[in-house]
């Protein structure tokens, strides 16, 4: 009988364990050059805006770097517009050295933007989720990939944006977890995706009257279950129908993939349930979550450094630039989960029985909610009305709101710091106790005097000292070829459309995520 030979190395891959890495990125518009007539007009190709060849080469590369960089074995996306894009992205992955030869989309629906899958495994099944039928709540993707002979569920979503109600969001939510509890219970799956919803919303939606049209029922917290008795779901006692967010690793104060003029959201989620920690099959390993932050990802100011439009001529392409959110990622594996022995960060941390001494630009990136934070030497530089700003000379400042009784213009305090939200988009403190009172301080010094553009996020809460321009429907054009929007809280002070101004004292803001100067 002939002997024959077979090497080694064509024998299963999964004779032994291996870890899959696993990631998720909302790419921020990935168009095609092929008009379809429901583009975002800034994408119809061709046009003044510039979306051309040049500009979707670009993004494509600057994504597929990103993509390469990152290595991941599947990786969930968001705002692809069509097959056609993600083929080209595909593409451009591979050219990079890391081909990913397995593509999905969930393109049943036109909506302008998708849902898409690259993969390195083969996707065998693929279905869509549609939450209710119409054209402005995006589809859910389902794709199933096989790792070995095991068969791993990947559930890409982009919920309804933060411009809409929670009960958009809710819509997908209840869509989703239809769907899931009609797997079997042993079944292996990932929600991974944009969901618009923090990690905390069941506490961050009741203070947010603009988005809560649900008694304070969120969709990642309630309906999906993230959130069990008030508290967060954690690993140690999860089981069916319940969920883990592998946010929870992280300390709260790393809980962020999108960046917006200052305000920090997780929007981005990884969501796991009990099977992925059973010890069977496939699983989770155990704290390998993160977000992919390389330097290049970021300005020279620190802000996300997404696709790059330009603010005169009517948002032209500058073909610079990769997206407005951060991808995060996560390891699963072969082998039977492990639990590594390590308490998981809380709240409590941040916000502890006893006092932290904190500086203002701290709170910019604190979670939301009760604390205990000390600043040493704040100055109340503005006081109108409800509203007071804190300055920390050299640093940043705060905005304080009603709870600003025993603030004076123009004195130094150390302050108790014992409650952050954010309205619209602005941070501000709504509950501060003085601890102490340091005397009288110089104004003038501390107003903002230089600047370029005030629609940096440096500037939120800042008071400037003085600028003038040219008032035109609502905006304020000063230097050179800057706006920015201004409001009013007394109508009768708007000037005349045309009318050259000189504002002095006027505060930095911003209202639904865009920043505007105003005039208390």
């Amino acid at each position: 009988m002939k002997k024959v030979w077979i090497p080694i190395f064509l024998f299963p891959l999964f004779l032994s364990a291996r870890d899959i890495r696993v990631a998720s990125w909302n790419v921020e518009n990935l168009f095609d050059l092929k008009k379809s007539g429901s583009e975002y007009t800034e994408y119809i190709p061709f046009t003044g805006y510039g979306w051309n060849e040049k500009a979707f080469e670009t993004k494509v590369r600057n994504l597929a770097r990103v993509i390469c960089d990152l290595e991941p074995d599947i990786i969930g996306l968001q705002e692809i517009e069509s097959d056609r894009a993600l083929a080209a992205l595909q593409k451009g992955v591979a050219a990079c050295g890391w081909p990913m030869r397995h593509r999905a989309i969930a393109d049943d629906k036109p909506t302008t933007v998708k849902t898409a899958l690259l993969s390195r495994f083969s996707i065998v099944g693929k279905r869509e989720i549609d939450p209710d039928g119409a054209l402005r709540t995006r589809n859910v993707l389902e794709a199933t990939v096989k790792i070995g002979d095991r068969p791993l569920k990947i559930f890409v979503n982009h919920w309804k944006s933060r411009s809409g109600t929670e009960s958009r969001r809710i819509v997908s939510a209840r869509a989703l977890m239809k769907r899931l509890l009609e797997l079997p219970e042993t079944s292996e799956y990932m929600l991974l995706g944009d969901f618009n919803s923090d990690w905390n919303e069941w506490r961050t939606l009741p203070r947010t009257p603009r988005l809560n049209d649900t008694h304070g029922i969120t969709g990642i917290n309630h309906i999906l279950k993230t959130v069990k008795d008030g508290k967060p779901v954690s690993k140690r006692d999860i089981v069916r129908p319940y969920h883990y967010d592998l946010w929870l690793e992280l300390p709260p104060q790393r809980r962020w993939s999108h960046n917006f003029y200052g305000a920090k959201h997780a929007l981005d989620h990884m969501i796991l349930p009990a099977s992925m920690f059973d010890g069977k099959g496939i699983d989770y390993k155990d704290r390998s979550f993160r977000k992919f932050t390389p330097r290049y990802l970021f300005t020279k100011k620190g802000a996300i450094y997404r696709w790059q439009v330009a603010k005169k001529r009517h948002g032209k392409h500058l073909n610079a630039g990769y997206s407005d959110h951060l991808p995060i990622y996560a390891l699963v594996t072969t082998a039977p989960y492990t639990a590594i022995s390590k308490e998981e960060p809380t709240e409590e941390r941040v916000a502890p029985s006893s006092p932290t001494t904190l500086h203002i630009a701290d709170l910019y990136t604190l979670p939301l909610g009760w604390m205990n934070g000390i600043v040493d030497n704040a100055v109340v530089l503005y006081k109108k009305g409800k509203v007071a700003v804190l300055k920390e000379p050299g640093g940043r400042a705060i905005l304080v709101y009603r709870d600003i009784g025993l603030l004076e213009e123009g004195k130094r305090y150390k302050v108790a710091i014992r409650k952050l939200y954010d309205y619209r988009g602005l941070r501000e403190v709504t509950k501060i106790e003085v601890l102490e009172t340091r005397g009288k301080v110089p104004v003038e010094p501390l107003l903002l005097k230089k600047f370029d553009d005030l629609k940096d996020p440096r500037y939120v809460n800042e008071v400037v000292a003085r600028i003038t321009g040219v008032y035109k429907r609502g905006y304020l054009h000063y230097g050179k070829g800057r706006r920015i929007k201004v409001y009013f809280r007394n109508r009768k002070d708007r000037p005349r459309n045309g009318e050259r101004v000189t504002f002095e004292k006027i505060r930095v803001a911003i209202y639904r995520n865009r920043p505007q100067l105003v005039v208390d």
